[in-house]
């Protein structure tokens, strides 16, 4: 796991120019690798490689040049089938022990179409200076970074985007991708909130061939992948504990962290770490008694919040985007790093598996347009609207109209339920001039054509998410809030077999009459305890209307007030102070949550230096 950075060039680059540009940019980049720094300047490329050292921790620095000719790359992430690689690849005289060396070998070897083989989170730049072309390739799941930006006669890359401006004059906000993030809680597409800077999408390569810049797949073959979930399951775990330093993982109160602590702790020496957040007040003694039965050492950090806006500051200047969750990973993962170099997550099983209540919501409602006669949904949708008094935007009778109203457009039935508000009124009531002054996207004509079409809208729902939501919004957090600090953060559940096994069930076989996860905790029963299956589904987040007036209340003081309204004029003062002034409920926690997003773009915009 490490930051990479660099550029190819159509003009041949001055050898001194090409060294100071490679030191920002490695400087931008340099939490993510801690344990070394190497840079590599042709006549028409550069590379730049900070290293945190996981795997062959003697000889896989980075750039590394392959044993054919003047091929060089840098890699952030790691191949978990690079030992089987090796095996396949005899005639190629690996010089490594590294997973980074196998990149090299297979495009020596097989050209490009040996990427297809690899099986792991990965984000890497190479450069073939005999050919004089440049490959930037990023992973099938979109678990690793990789940005870019076409500048002139110039491709330049980075881990971040900071690594990025680090060779600008001018940092510009891209108000389009800041609406579509505060209607979907992240930045859609390939878009960032930087207006020159894209990401590039997951499975996907650009190619660079003297200033012609190409794009095609990378995706692994549909291979056969067996029945039982157990051995898939097992088999992924088994490819992401490979390392050659300590791994722990992060241990919640549910089913999905157990069952990887679980299958771990009968591999390894394994220790657990958990934050004591979320929906459940026991949910962190639930995690210790669960490692008090799996037998594992459980690290326990009590949430606290010494200096709320320097902490937000640097969070957001990591995240380079507003998040309403990332605070406790960012917790989390400054605790865990000062133990291990690399944590275990169960991020990815509710999507996967079909375990978010938004699932069992887009289930009722096509039971309901299923067996009910036709306009019944519009007739229960008037009766809630008669007897619905208080009201507010994202209030729960008000969002339960608007889903019965909208069956059964399902797009806009999971807008609802993803709160996704995009509409001329709401936009005059919650934007200042500078956002109403810009041609805005339509959030919800965006999500019109890209939510999936098909009778099934909960399969619909776990094909958008795993597309969109867990790329740019779940896993974009982990790997910065970990990486921050220095930590590499592994997802099992985030693997290509895993996924190949899931698509081959039906959604009545992975929810059957509604009920989530229902595989995943049929397998789950055979390694853990009934105590730990049966718990309720905690939420690992902070109660925001709480928050707001404790904890937080100093970043909504500060980057709310109306010297910042006014001088940023991105939102409406009288949006902000209409919720401030209210007393605090649960059905004002959606407002809180965009108030939320709201301050940290103030500090977005402070911290980047962005007009």
């Amino acid at each position: 796991m490490c930051g990479i950075g660099g550029f190819f060039s159509v003009s041949p680059l001055d050898e001194a120019e090409g060294a100071v540009k490679l030191e920002k940019m490695g400087m931008a980049l340099a939490h993510r690798g801690p344990d070394g720094r190497g840079s590599v300047i042709f006549q028409h490329a550069a590379l730049v490689h900070n290293r945190l050292a996981i795997i062959d921790l003697r000889g896989g620095a980075q750039p590394l040049q392959g044993a054919f000719g003047k091929c060089f790359v840098v890699f952030n992430g790691e191949i978990y089938n690079y030992r089987e690689l090796r095996k396949s690849l005899k005639q190629y005289p690996f010089r490594t022990q590294s997973d980074t060396e196998v990149i090299l070998a297979l495009y020596e070897v097989e050209g490009t179409v040996g990427w297809q083989r690899l099986r792991g989170m990965y984000a890497f730049a190479v450069w073939d200076d005999d050919q004089q072309k440049g490959f930037l390739v990023r992973d099938p799941m979109g678990i690793k970074p990789l940005f870019y930006r076409e500048a002139g006669n110039r491709l330049l890359f980075g881990s971040e985007a900071k690594a990025i401006f680090a060779c600008t004059n001018e940092v510009r906000l891209d108000p389009g991708a800041l609406h579509q993030l505060l209607n979907f809680r992240y930045v859609t597409g390939d878009l960032t909130l930087f207006r020159e800077i894209r990401q590039l999408p997951p499975g996907r390569m650009i190619v660079w061939n003297r200033g012609q810049v190409s794009r095609s797949d990378i995706i692994p073959p549909v291979v056969s992948v067996g029945t039982d979930l157990g051995t898939v399951f097992s088999a992924s775990l088994e490819r992401h504990l490979g390392s050659d330093v300590p791994v722990g993982c992060f241990l919640s109160g549910g089913i999905d962290s157990a069952l990887i602590a679980k299958l771990a702790a009968d591999r390894i020496p394994l220790s657990s770490f958990t934050l004591e957040v979320g929906d459940d007040p026991r949910e962190a003694d639930n995690a210790e008694e669960t490692a008090r039965w799996l037998g594992i050492p459980n690290l326990r950090e009590r949430f606290r919040l010494d200096d709320a806006n320097a902490t937000h500051r640097q969070l957001v200047w990591h995240l380079e985007v507003p998040k309403v969750n990332a605070l406790q990973g960012a917790m989390l993962a400054d605790f865990t790093v000062r133990h291990v170099k690399v944590a275990l997550s169960g991020l990815g099983a509710d999507e996967l598996f079909f375990g978010y209540n938004a699932h069992r919501i887009l289930w009722l409602g096509q039971c309901i347009h299923r067996f009910l006669p036709f306009g019944v949904n519009r007739l229960l949708a008037r009766l809630l609207k008669q007897n619905n008094g208080r009201s507010t935007l994202w209030g729960e009778k008000e969002r339960m109209v608007r889903m019965l109203e909208a069956v059964p457009d399902w797009y806009r039935v999971y807008g609802v339920l993803r709160n996704v508000w995009d509409s001329p009124p709401m936009r005059e009531a919650i934007y200042g001039e500078r956002m109403l002054d810009e041609n805005l996207p339509d959030s919800v004509e965006w999500l019109a054509g890209t939510f999936p079409y098909g009778e099934d809208p909960v399969r619909a729902m776990a094909e958008f998410e795993w597309q969109n939501k867990l790329v740019n919004d779940l896993l974009w957090q982990e790997d910065r809030v970990s990486m921050k600090v220095g930590l590499e953060t592994r997802v099992p559940f985030v693997d290509w077999d895993l996924v190949l096994w899931a698509s081959q069930c039906s959604r009545r076989d992975l929810m059957p009459r509604g009920r989530g996860k229902f595989l995943l905790k049929q397998y789950a029963a055979t390694q853990l305890p009934n105590e730990v299956i049966s718990r309720p589904k905690s939420g690992f987040q902070l109660d925001i209307v709480t928050a707001a007036q404790g904890v937080l209340k100093p970043v909504f003081d500060v980057y709310l007030s109306d010297e910042r309204l006014s001088w940023h004029r991105l939102f409406n003062p009288a949006f902000v102070k209409s919720v401030r002034r209210q007393p605090p409920r649960r059905g004002l926690r959606w407002h809180y949550f965009l108030l939320y997003l709201m301050a940290q773009s103030h500090i977005f915009l402070e911290e980047f230096r962005a007009v």
